[in-house]
């Protein structure tokens, strides 16, 4: 997958100098300031003191796509403001599932301390970037994703990446301070491709969920569910000192348990993955088609979440693995700011249940807390309840004491999307706060201040 002349992989010294030789080349870009590697966990820029913070999320709409901004208060809850436009669209149903929301992990994403904001748009292929302030956001730049349905980005000092579902490929950019963006030369791979038809391998990959950098930036990874495979795949490259990218070839289908989603790094490296669960079904079927998941079918979607280390030459080590969510379809991941629980959000609920069948849409069971301990060995301390529909995105706030989790409007009902919000108990319990910022629209995707 890779073509003649591609950079080769950084190591040791080459690798230790990483951010001086990214600061060096954004310097010599017009128009960028000189770059700053700020890493990957900061103090978010936002509203502080009494004033609270600032939470983001997108309309996702075909016919124009856009920012919806909410001022967080001290209390953590929210106060809707202004929408704005980002200038691409969004999609009615992102292929192969037909899912009308942006199916991944991480489609928005803060920099800069939170003075920047990248969105993807998946209906028309681009990235756009925000400068906030304490009144909204101001549009800085709008570039082509470099391929087809992006649906997932991440940041790390001034680089920026972002994966194209479709495409199977992903693409980097530098940024500046105002929020500029740069193709990165030698930046574009390919991710595990999607077998176009016959038997599938036992850890074939190809529908992208999620693009991260390591803690320390010397690294990039990739989750892919090999739906309709048994497992799926881990994809990691070396980051060059330059920014490009090369494909580690240690251990590229590395998921050991079925179907990897969201995941994060804790603060020692350990690399902790959500997992939706085995989905059976044909292995053998035309090229460019995909078996419908049947999410109707309690023995499947059976949400877990995992551990692993991560090496220097990219290779995983599973530490914990196949740890039950106790729900289904469990997607998306977050750790809280002490690295001491792990919330994942199980999608489908938890089955059986009463009401719509299987539980999905009930909220019930919808959120799993895990507690990480030495080593990112995860153990799940129980699961809570969030309001009516199918929980999605999550992210905690910059200060610790909230999380906030998107429940779309995806089928079954409720008619209406809203975000829930928690206040985070010392020992990692989680207090509904409101079901609050109801909105009539499909949002997707989640960033807070």
């Amino acid at each position: 997958m890779m073509g003649p002349g591609h950079p080769a992989r950084a190591t040791g010294r080459a690798r230790r100098a990483l951010p001086i030789l990214v600061a060096a080349l954004l310097a010599a870009v017009p128009a960028a300031a000189q770059a700053k590697n700020h890493g990957r966990h900061l103090v978010r820029h936002g509203f502080d003191g009494d004033r609270g913070g600032a939470v983001y999320t997108t309309t996702n709409n075909p016919s124009g796509n856009a920012v919806i901004v909410f001022h967080r208060n001290r209390d953590g809850t929210l106060t809707q403001g202004p929408t704005v436009a980002t200038g691409g669209t969004g999609i009615a149903a992102q292929p192969p599932f037909g899912f009308p929301i942006v199916d991944s992990s991480g489609s928005m994403a803060l920099a800069e301390g939170g003075r920047l904001l990248f969105v993807v748009n998946d209906g028309d292929n681009t990235i756009t970037s925000f400068r906030t302030n304490d009144w909204g956001l101001s549009r800085a730049d709008r570039v082509s994703s470099g391929g087809v349905l992006p649906i997932s980005l991440t940041t790390y000092g001034h680089l920026l990446y972002v994966v194209n579902e479709q495409s199977s490929s992903i693409s980097g950019y530098y940024f500046s301070d105002s929020g500029r963006l740069w193709p990165i030369p030698g930046s574009e791979q390919l991710i595990s491709p999607l077998f176009p038809s016959g038997p599938a391998p036992p850890n074939a990959g190809g529908v992208a969920a999620q693009i991260g950098f390591s803690p320390d930036g010397h690294q990039l990874v990739v989750t892919e569910r090999g739906v309709p495979s048994t497992v799926g795949a881990i994809d990691t490259f070396a980051v060059n000192p330059n920014g490009s990218l090369t494909l580690e070839q240690a251990d590229r289908s590395a998921s050991v348990d079925p179907n990897p989603f969201g995941f994060t790094f804790t603060r020692g490296g350990t690399l902790l993955v959500s997992n939706v669960g085995q989905v059976n079904g044909t292995f053998d079927y035309p090229a460019g088609s995909l078996p419908i998941p049947q999410v109707l079918d309690p023995a499947q979607f059976t949400g877990s979440a995992s551990s692993y280390t991560l090496s220097s030459a990219g290779a995983l080590t599973p530490v914990s693995t196949e740890v039950a969510s106790g729900g289904r379809g469990a997607c998306w991941l977050v750790l809280s700011r002490d690295g001491r629980f792990a919330f994942v959000t199980n999608t489908l609920s938890t089955a059986p249940v009463l009401g719509p069948p299987n539980g999905i849409g009930t909220g019930v069971g919808g959120l799993t807390t895990y507690r990480v301990g030495s080593g990112g060995t995860l153990t799940r301390l129980g699961q809570t309840d969030l309001g009516p529909g199918s929980p999605t995105d999550e992210e905690v706030s910059s200060d610790g004491r909230f999380l906030y989790v998107s429940v779309p409007n995806v089928p079954p009902p409720p008619a209406t999307s809203h975000i829930d919000v928690f206040a985070i108990g010392n020992d990692g319990t989680l207090t509904l706060i409101t079901e609050g910022a109801t909105l009539p629209t499909l949002i997707s995707g989640l960033a807070v201040n």
